[in-house]
C-alpha cells in the first residue's frame, strides 16, 4: 500500500470514527434527557452535568446507555444523584418547545407521532428520522446560531478552538472527497479491463497485512478498484 492509499484510508477511518462518536453522543444525550423526564419515586433527576457523568460512570463496559437503564441506576443508587422536587405539569406549548429542541439535537422528525413518543418518554430508537427538508432546516438554524455565537459570545480561546476544529473537519472532508473521486476513477478504468472477481479471503485485514509484492500481484489480477473497495468495506 503506497503513502497516498494510506492517507486515504486514514482519512476514511477518521470520518467513520467521528460519525460513530456522534451517534454514541446522540444516544447518551437522548437517554439522559428521557431519564430526567421520568418520575422516579415522586421526583425527577436534575438535568445537570454531574448526574449525567455519574450515570455514565455506572455503566458496565459492555452496556449501552438507555433511558430504562439510567432510571434503574437512579433507583438503585438514589443518594449519588441530585434531585428536583416534583413540578407542575408543563403546558403543551412548553412540551412542544422542549420536543423541538430535542428533535433538532438528535436529527429526528418534528412530526406529531414523534411528539407523542416524546411525551411518553419512549426510547430514542423508536423515533422517526428527520426528512431531507427537516435536516436542511436544522442545519440552517444550527449554522445561524453558531454564527451568532461566534460573533457575539465566543471568547478568544473558544474562537481559536473553533478555527482548529473547522480546519480539521474541512481537511478530513477534503481527503474523503479525494478518496471517493479516486475510487470512482478506478472503477471506471477497471470495469473495461476484464479483471477477475476478488476472492472473499482477500479482505481489509488481508490487504493491510500483505507485502508490496502481493499487493502488486493482486492489483494485476483483480484491479485497484476492487482492492480499495475491500479496504474500505469494514471500516
Amino acid at each position: 500500500m503506497d503513502v497516498l492509499d494510506q492517507m486515504k484510508l486514514q482519512a476514511a477511518e477518521r470520518v467513520a470514527q467521528y460519525a460513530d462518536e456522534m451517534h454514541r453522543e446522540s444516544q447518551r444525550e437522548g437517554s439522559f434527557v428521557h431519564a430526567c423526564r421520568a418520575t422516579i419515586n415522586n421526583r425527577r433527576l436534575s438535568p445537570c452535568d454531574s448526574n449525567r457523568a455519574m450515570l455514565e460512570s455506572l455503566l458496565n463496559p459492555a452496556e449501552e446507555p438507555s433511558a430504562k437503564l439510567y432510571i434503574a441506576l437512579a433507583e438503585q443508587f438514589p443518594d449519588r444523584f441530585t434531585w428536583e422536587s416534583q413540578k407542575a405539569q408543563p403546558t403543551k406549548e412548553e412540551q412542544r418547545a422542549e420536543f423541538d429542541a430535542f428533535a433538532r439535537k438528535n436529527n429526528f422528525s418534528g412530526c406529531e407521532a414523534n411528539f407523542e413518543l416524546f411525551k411518553r418518554g419512549a426510547s430514542i430508537e423508536n423515533f422517526a428520522s428527520a426528512s431531507q427538508a427537516e435536516q436542511a432546516a436544522y442545519a440552517e438554524q444550527a449554522n445561524l446560531q453558531r454564527t451568532k455565537w461566534l460573533r457575539t459570545e465566543a471568547s478568544p480561546l473558544e474562537l481559536r478552538a473553533e478555527a482548529r476544529y473547522e480546519a480539521q473537519t474541512q481537511l478530513a472532508a477534503s481527503q474523503q472527497a479525494q478518496a471517493d473521486a479516486s475510487l470512482q476513477a478506478q472503477k471506471e478504468r477497471d470495469q473495461h479491463l476484464g479483471f477477475k472477481p476478488l476472492p472473499a479471503h482477500i479482505d481489509r485485514k488481508a490487504l493491510i497485512k500483505a507485502s508490496k509484492d502481493e499487493l502488486r500481484k493482486w492489483s494485476r489480477l483483480y484491479g485497484q478498484f476492487q482492492l480499495n473497495t475491500a479496504l474500505r468495506a469494514q471500516q
